[in-house]
C-alpha cells in the first residue's frame, strides 16, 4: 500500500455512494496526503489517504492580474473554464470598468473565486452528475429548490433522534452604504433596506430593535456597492443554525449541501425549510450516516 499508485499524490480517486438506482458522487478528485502507522509484524498498520475535490488545482498558483471591463459573473466564467468546468454562474451586477477602476487579482484563482462570491452573497462549490462531469456553481444559495429530503423527530415515525439549534436576534437587517463618484462627484447609495434573498420561514426579523449595519468600501460603480451591501446582508442573514444526524436508509435520500430539506416536529418556530451548509458522511459495510449542517434565515413554517 505505501507504494500503491493507486493511492499515489495526484492519483484521482472518487466516493460514490449507489442509491435509488442511480451513483451519487460525494467527492472526486486529486490524492494530497497519507498519514501512515506501521505495527511491528504488520497487523495493526494502517493507511489513511486524504484528498480534495478538483477545486484544490485553482488554489496552487497566485496570480496577479487585472481585469477590465467586467462583472464579477464574467470573472467566475473565464476562470472554471480555464480549468474545465461546466459552469452555472448567476449574473452579477457588480462591474468593473477600465475609465473608473479595473478589478485587480492577487491571489489563487480559488481565493479569488471565493472573495467575489462573498462579496455578492453568492456560494462557490463544485458538484458532480452521475458520470462524474464537474459542474462549478456561482450563485446565491438555491433557497427556492424542492426539499431534497424531509427530516422528522418528536412525530412517528421519526428519522433522526436529536435536533440542536441555536438562533441570535443580534444581527443587522438592514444596511447603510454611500460613496462618491469620483467621475461627475455625485454620490453613489448602496443602501439596502432588507436581504434580498428570499426567506426560509415566515418571521426574518426576529429582534425587537433591528440592528443596522454600516459598510464602507472603495467603489465608485452603483451596482457593485449595491451587490456588496446585499451580499454582506445574505451573509449575515443566517441567524438560525442547527444540526442533526441521519442516516441514508432512514431519511430514504443522500443529502447534500447546497440544497433544502424540510423539517418537522420541531414546533411552529423551528419547523419548516433549512439550507444544507454541510455534510459528513461516514460509510462502512453496514450503514451511511450523515452528520447534516444546517442553516435559516427566518422562524415559522
Amino acid at each position: 500500500m505505501l507504494i500503491d499508485r493507486r493511492i499515489d499524490a495526484g492519483a484521482e480517486l472518487a466516493v460514490i455512494s449507489p442509491f435509488g438506482g442511480k451513483s451519487t458522487y460525494l467527492v472526486k478528485g486529486p490524492v494530497t496526503s497519507q498519514q501512515i502507522h506501521l505495527e511491528h509484524a504488520g497487523s495493526g498498520s494502517w493507511v489513511e489517504v486524504m484528498g480534495a475535490d478538483s477545486t484544490v488545482a485553482m488554489d496552487r498558483r497566485s496570480k496577479a492580474a487585472v481585469w477590465p471591463d467586467v462583472t464579477d459573473g464574467d470573472v467566475a466564467t473565464t476562470i472554471f473554464a480555464q480549468y474545465g468546468f461546466a459552469t452555472d454562474v448567476e449574473p452579477t451586477p457588480a462591474g468593473h470598468f477600465e475609465v473608473k477602476h479595473a478589478l485587480v487579482q492577487r491571489d489563487t484563482d480559488y481565493r479569488f473565486i471565493r472573495k467575489l462570491a462573498s462579496r455578492n452573497g453568492y456560494s462557490f462549490w463544485v458538484d458532480w452528475d452521475g458520470r462524474g462531469l464537474e459542474t462549478a456553481h456561482f450563485k446565491r444559495p438555491p433557497v427556492g429548490g424542492a426539499p431534497a429530503a424531509e427530516l422528522i423527530i418528536v412525530l412517528q415515525p421519526n428519522n433522526i433522534g436529536s435536533f440542536d439549534v441555536s438562533w441570535d436576534s443580534e444581527l443587522p437587517v438592514s444596511l447603510e452604504s454611500a460613496q462618491v463618484n469620483l467621475n461627475d462627484k455625485t454620490t453613489i447609495d448602496g443602501s439596502v433596506a432588507q436581504s434580498p434573498l428570499n426567506p426560509l420561514g415566515t418571521q426574518s426579523v426576529v429582534g425587537k430593535v433591528p440592528r443596522t449595519m454600516h459598510m464602507a468600501v472603495p467603489s465608485d460603480d452603483a451596482g457593485d456597492l449595491r451587490a456588496r451591501g446585499e451580499g454582506a446582508l445574505i451573509n449575515a442573514g443566517w441567524f438560525v443554525k442547527a444540526s442533526c444526524q441521519t442516516s441514508v436508509n432512514a431519511v430514504q435520500a443522500i443529502i447534500r449541501p447546497h440544497t433544502v430539506v424540510r423539517l418537522r416536529g420541531a414546533g411552529s418556530r423551528f419547523s419548516g425549510t433549512y439550507l444544507v451548509s454541510g455534510v459528513r458522511h461516514w460509510i462502512d459495510g453496514s450503514a451511511h450516516r450523515m452528520d447534516i449542517e444546517l442553516l435559516r434565515n427566518a422562524f415559522g413554517n
